[in-house]
């Protein structure tokens, strides 16, 4: 619970008085406490509602029926389900720790919405009946649609079609859900990139401590010269920085998944880290009472989000 804004309002309220602390308090409560508050609470409800955990456990089996059934529609935008979808499909079956009784239920789910008749606007008219204001569980509910689109790591013209329709259906704002779409892509484009990035990196720092360790031995400085050895080739119009080569292409990326650009002031940037990094730390997922299975869905875009920002770091020389 966050009782940052009142304490906020009540020690500039001070300022005027004991009645001016109080009516800080009361501002900071209504227009920072209670919305965050708010929205903590949801996130919350939406784990345990897709986990089947909580008070709104009773809801599970209707919640993931419905997310199998879209993932089922978004999958045949493809033109047919191929081996990405279903292991896609299976990972998140795995990631919502479902038993023997929800696959079945989940599968049956999937079968449905790849179906030709399947009612995209019955079953968005029940989901948001069964989601309520929860904007959590929405947003959840419309990042596996995305991932599931994204499987093969190719948006076809039909699955980008069927994800414009469900945002549609689900009175999502169809911008919001193109930028959705865009952060997604850009995660799954970079994925690759950053694992790359980092054993580099890793090797470089292992590389500079074992020449800073012979020189002290030697009692002599050692080579400052620009690494070299596993660095990436420049492509057309690629950055340099820290002696690694990164594509354009792969920086575009890390500002996409900051969701930011090159025109983004560094101080923007910054909190733009701060506050994805706050978000999906596995740390503070863990005290939010997100299951295991379920962190491990974050705990590689903590990662990505962190190799992002140090490549944004570099290539602007901060």
């Amino acid at each position: 619970m966050s009782w940052k804004g009142r304490i906020i309002g009540a020690l500039i309220g001070l300022l005027f008085g004991g009645i001016g602390a109080l009516i800080g308090f009361l501002i900071g409560y209504y227009f920072y406490d209670k919305p965050r508050n708010q929205l903590i609470a949801q996130s919350a409800e939406a784990r345990n509602a897709f986990a089947g955990r909580g008070p709104r456990s009773a809801m599970h089996k209707t919640l993931i029926q419905s997310t199998f059934r879209l993932m089922g529609f978004v999958s045949r935008g493809a033109g047919r389900i191929n081996e990405s979808h279903i292991r896609q499909a299976e990972y998140f079956m795995d990631v919502m720790n479902l038993d023997a009784e929800m696959r079945a239920l989940a599968i049956e789910g999937f079968n449905q919405g790849k179906s030709d008749d399947f009612d995209l606007h019955a079953e968005a008219m029940s989901l948001r009946s069964a989601i309520g204001s929860n904007i959590a569980m929405l947003s959840f509910l419309l990042e596996i649609q995305v991932g599931i689109a994204l499987a093969d790591q190719v948006l076809s013209e039909g699955e980008h079609e069927r994800l414009l329709q469900i945002a549609i259906a689900m009175d999502v704002p169809v911008d919001k859900m193109e930028r959705l779409i865009r952060i997604r892509f850009a995660e799954v484009q970079f994925a690759q990139f950053a694992r790359k990035y980092a054993q580099q990196q890793q090797q470089q720092q292992q590389q500079n401590s074992q020449r800073h360790r012979s020189s002290r031995r030697s009692g002599t400085q050692g080579s400052s010269g620009q690494y070299q050895g596993g660095g990436y080739q420049h492509d057309q119009g690629s950055s340099s920085s820290g002696g690694s080569f990164v594509p354009k292409s792969e920086l575009a990326n890390a500002y996409e998944i900051l969701g930011v650009d090159e025109n983004t002031s560094w101080e923007d940037i910054r909190r733009a880290h701060k506050k994805l990094m706050l978000k999906y730390h596995p740390d503070r997922l863990a005290s939010q009472g997100l299951p295991p299975e379920m962190i491990k869905l974050y705990t590689q875009k903590a990662t990505d989000i962190q190799t992002a920002f140090n490549i944004i770091k570099e290539a602007r020389g901060e």
